[in-house]
C-alpha cells in the first residue's frame, strides 16, 4: 500500500481514476441565457466533451486530490487547479487519440508488459518500486505487488489501472515523437549555409543619428503615421484570447475585540483541560488547529518565544498560554535529551509468517531462537555480518548489500527502531530489534554528534472572526457597492472610506487568481459576463475570507484589436518611428555634402562605432540588433558609405571596410549533430503546442464554472 501511495501522491502522471463520480449543479451565468442545445463544456475538432461527462471527470479527480492531501475538504484555489488540469488533459486526450489512430501508433499488451516486468521497466516502474532502505529499484517489489493485487479492495485495483494507463499513455506519446523526431533531416547544403552564415563576417563602420536629441514637441503624427505601425507590427496586436481590465476593493474581515476576547476565554478554559489531560499527547493532537509534531526537535523548531523556554526547562513543565502572531499557543515539555541527527547502520532481517512476506512460513519464536542463536555467532566474529546478511537476512536487497542501510534520518518512522536501538550503543555494536517486518540484528556503524532535543506537546488556537464578524464585513461592502455605482463614485467612495483601490489588468477567461485574490474566479465570471458594461459595479463576492467588489475598466476582444483600440498604447512607438524617419531625413541631407564616414559622423555630432557582423551572429553594437539591416548589409558594396537605412530602433549610415569569407570546410558532421539536437529538444515541447494551436477549440467553461 505505501507504493500505491506514492503513485496516487503523484496522480499528475496518471490518468485519475479513483471514487465514485455526482454529476455537479451548474452554477448561474451572470446573465448568459442558456441557448438550447449547449449542454457541451466544448468541442474539440468537432468531438463534443459533454459537461455531465467532464464533471464526471472532475469529480473522480477531485476527490484523489483529496485523498492524495490526506484531507475531507480542499480549497478553492485546488478545485479550480484540479478543473483546469482535467481540461488540458480531457482536450490532449482528444487530439493525441485522433493522432495515434491516424498513423496507428498503439501499445501492444506484450509491450505493456515489458514496460511493467522486463528488462529495461519503465521510468515510472523504475521511480516507484524502489528498496526504502537502499533507494534502488527492486523487481521483486513488482512481482508481489502484481501477485496480491486481486486481493486488494476495489480502490487500490483502480490505482494500478491508473497506473498501468500512465505508462501505455507516456509511451505511445513517446512513440509519436519519435516518428517526427527521427524523420527530421539536414541536407548538406543547409549545414553548408548555416555555416557560412555563422563565420562570413563583415567589419562594418556604422553611425546612427540621437533620437533623443529631436524634442517630443516637434513630432507631429497623423492618423497616417498611425496607420503605417499598424500595417507592419499588426502580429503584436493578434490576441489569441480575450481579456478584461479590473479595478477592485477589498473588505478584510479581522477578529474583533469581541472575537479576541471570547477566544482568549476559550483557550483559559483549555489551558485547565490540558493540564490535568493524563494523555496530553492525544489531548493536544483533538483540540490543537495545527498537528502535533511527535518527532524530537532541536532548537529553532518552535516559536522564538516558546523555543528559548522548552530548552532551559525540566521534562513535564508546562507553559500557560501567550499570544503570538494572531494565535495563542500553549505547551508542555514531554522530554528532553541528547540525540543525534542521524545514524548509519546495517541490519539481518529474520521475518515470520504473518509479516507480509508469503513465502516465510517459520513462527514468531523460529524466527526469536534463530535471530538469537545467529547473534551469538557474530559477536564471537562481528566481520561475519555482511556475509550472514547475504546468507540469511529475508530483506530483499541484502543479497548485494549486506544489509547496509546507509545513513537514516532522526524522525523516520521506518527507521525509528533502529534509532532507538543506535541512541544505546556504540560504534561496531549489535543488537536485537523487533519490528512490524520482523527480528533484525541490527549493527550500529557510524552516527553523527549529539546535539540538544526536545519533545513537546504544543497546542495552538487560531484567533478567528467570528460569523456575525463575517455579517458585519459583508453588511459593510453591500451597503460600498449599492451606495457606488458609477466610476466617480467608486473612485470617491474608496478615498473616503480609505479602502485601497487595486487594479487587476489582463484578466484572463479562465483566470482564478485575480492580482492577489486567490479565489476570484466568480469576479472573473461576472467581468466577461455579455451584460457587464465597461464602467459597470459589481455586487460583492465572497473571496474565501474577505469581501470584493470590483469595476470593469476595459475590455479585449479575442482577434486582431483595432487600431482606434491600441491608438493610445502605440503613440510613444509611433512617435519614434517618426523620430526615426526625420533621422533618416537628416543623415540623407548630411551624406550630400560628406565623403566618408568619418566626415558624416562629423556633421551629425554622433560617433562612428566598428562591429564585426555575421548574419546568424548577435553584435553588441547598436546595427548588431536590427536584424533587417544586418540582412541587407551583406548585399551591399564593400568601400562605399551607404544610407540612410531604416530600422526598429534607429536610422543608420554604414561603411563596410571588409569581407571576411568562411574558411572552407566540407565535413559538417558537428554541426548535424548539434542541427539535430535543437530540433529534438524543441520537437519534444513543440508538438502538442503546434496541434493544438490548429485544432478547432470552442472553450464553454466560462457557462458552467
Amino acid at each position: 500500500m505505501a507504493i500505491i501511495g506514492k503513485i496516487r501522491k503523484h496522480s499528475g502522471l496518471a490518468v485519475i481514476i479513483v471514487g465514485v463520480a455526482i454529476a455537479a449543479f451548474v452554477i448561474g451565468d451572470f446573465g448568459k441565457k442558456r441557448v438550447r442545445g449547449t449542454d457541451d463544456i466544448g468541442v474539440v475538432n468537432g468531438e463534443n466533451i459533454p459537461y455531465v461527462e467532464f464533471n464526471v471527470k472532475v469529480e473522480k479527480n477531485l476527490e484523489a486530490q483529496k485523498e492524495s492531501a490526506g484531507k475531507e475538504k480542499i480549497t478553492d484555489q485546488e478545485t479550480y487547479q484540479v478543473r483546469q488540469s482535467t481540461w488540458t488533459s480531457t482536450v490532449k486526450e482528444i487530439l493525441m487519440g485522433n493522432e495515434y489512430k491516424e498513423l496507428g501508433v498503439t501499445v501492444t499488451p506484450e509491450e505493456l508488459f515489458d514496460q511493467v516486468q522486463g528488462r529495461q521497466p519503465h521510468r515510472y516502474i523504475l521511480q516507484y518500486f524502489k528498496d526504502p532502505a537502499t533507494g534502488q529499484y527492486n523487481p521483486a517489489m513488482v512481482l508481489n505487488y502484481l501477485k496480491n493485487l486481486d486481493k486488494m479492495e476495489p480502490k487500490a485495483k483502480n490505482q494500478w489501472l491508473a497506473f498501468e494507463k500512465a505508462i501505455k499513455d507516456e509511451r505511445q506519446e513517446t512513440k509519436f515523437n519519435n516518428l517526427i523526431t527521427k524523420g527530421f533531416y539536414t541536407p548538406k547544403a543547409f549545414l553548408k549555409r548555416e555555416y557560412v552564415n555563422q563565420t562570413k563576417a563583415l567589419k562594418v563602420f556604422s553611425l546612427s543619428a540621437d533620437l533623443a536629441s529631436i524634442p517630443d514637441n516637434t513630432v507631429k503624427l497623423t492618423d497616417e503615421d498611425f496607420q503605417k505601425f499598424y500595417d507592419k507590427n499588426k502580429v503584436y496586436f493578434q490576441m489569441d484570447e480575450a481579456y478584461r481590465d479590473l479595478d477592485y476593493v477589498v473588505f478584510e474581515v479581522k477578529p474583533s475585540d469581541i472575537d479576541r476576547k471570547k477566544t482568549s476565554a476559550d483557550v483559559a478554559q483549555l489551558f485547565k483541560d490540558f493540564q490535568s489531560s493524563s494523555d496530553v499527547m492525544n489531548f493536544t493532537n483533538a483540540n490543537s488547529d495545527t498537528k502535533m509534531d511527535t518527532a524530537y526537535a532541536k532548537k529553532g523548531k518552535f516559536p522564538s518565544q516558546l523555543d528559548t523556554l522548552l530548552f532551559a526547562a525540566k521534562p513535564g513543565t508546562v507553559f500557560p498560554p501567550f499570544e503570538l502572531n494572531n494565535s495563542w499557543y500553549m505547551a508542555k515539555l514531554i522530554d528532553l535529551q541528547e540525540r543525534p541527527d542521524s545514524m548509519k547502520g546495517s541490519q539481518i532481517l529474520l521475518a515470520f509468517a504473518g509479516t507480509g512476506n508469503e513465502k516465510i512460513t517459520r513462527t514468531k519464536a523460529e524466527a526469536k531462537a534463530k535471530i538469537d542463536s545467529l547473534m551469538t555467532v557474530l559477536k564471537k566474529n562481528p566481520a561475519l555480518f555482511a556475509d550472514a546478511a547475504k546468507k540469511y537476512s529475508d530483506y530483499p536487497s541484502a543479497k548485494e548489500d549486506g544489509g547496509d542501510l546507509k545513513w537514516f534520518p532522526d524522525g523516520n518512522p521506518n527507521f525509528d527502531p533502529f534509532f532507538k536501538a543506535g541512541l544505546e550503543l556504540k560504534t561496531n555494536e549489535m543488537k536485537v530489534v523487533e519490528t512490524r517486518i520482523g527480528y533484525s540484528i541490527f549493527k550500529l556503524t557510524d552516527k553523527s554528534k549529539s546535539v540538544a532535543k526536545v519533545k513537546a506537546a504544543v497546542l495552538t488556537r487560531a484567533i478567528e472572526p467570528s460569523n456575525q464578524t463575517f455579517q458585519d464585513t459583508y453588511m459593510k461592502a453591500s451597503t460600498f457597492a449599492g451606495q457606488n455605482k458609477t466610476p466617480e463614485t467608486f473612485e470617491k467612495a474608496s478615498v473616503e472610506k480609505g479602502l485601497q483601490k487595486r487594479s487587476a489588468p489582463n484578466v484572463r477567461e479562465m483566470d482564478s487568481y485575480v492580482s492577489g485574490l486567490q479565489s476570484a474566479r466568480e469576479m472573473v465570471r461576472w467581468a466577461f459576463a455579455e451584460t457587464t458594461k465597461i464602467g459597470e459595479v459589481s455586487p460583492v463576492f465572497d473571496l474565501s475570507g474577505k469581501y470584493g467588489i470590483a469595476i470593469l475598466k476595459g475590455i479585449t476582444k479575442k482577434g486582431l484589436q483595432p487600431l482606434e483600440a491600441v491608438k493610445p498604447r502605440v503613440e510613444p512607438s509611433v512617435k519614434n518611428m517618426k523620430k526615426i524617419d526625420m533621422a533618416c531625413e537628416k543623415i540623407k541631407q548630411a551624406m550630400a555634402s560628406a565623403k566618408d564616414i568619418a566626415s558624416l559622423a562629423a556633421k551629425l555630432n554622433v560617433k562612428v562605432d566598428t562591429a564585426m557582423v555575421t548574419l546568424s551572429g548577435y553584435s553588441r553594437s547598436n546595427i548588431g540588433r536590427e536584424m533587417e539591416i544586418v540582412g541587407k548589409l551583406f548585399s551591399l558594396k564593400k568601400g562605399e558609405v551607404q544610407g540612410p537605412l531604416t530600422g526598429n530602433y534607429g536610422a543608420y549610415a554604414v561603411y563596410i571596410s571588409e569581407v571576411i569569407e568562411a574558411p572552407a570546410k566540407d565535413n559538417f558532421i558537428a554541426e548535424k549533430m548539434q542541427q539535430e539536437q535543437n530540433f529534438n529538444q524543441r520537437a519534444a515541447g513543440a508538438l502538442y503546442s503546434a496541434l493544438e494551436k490548429s485544432a478547432k477549440i470552442s472553450d464553454n467553461r466560462l457557462r458552467f464554472y
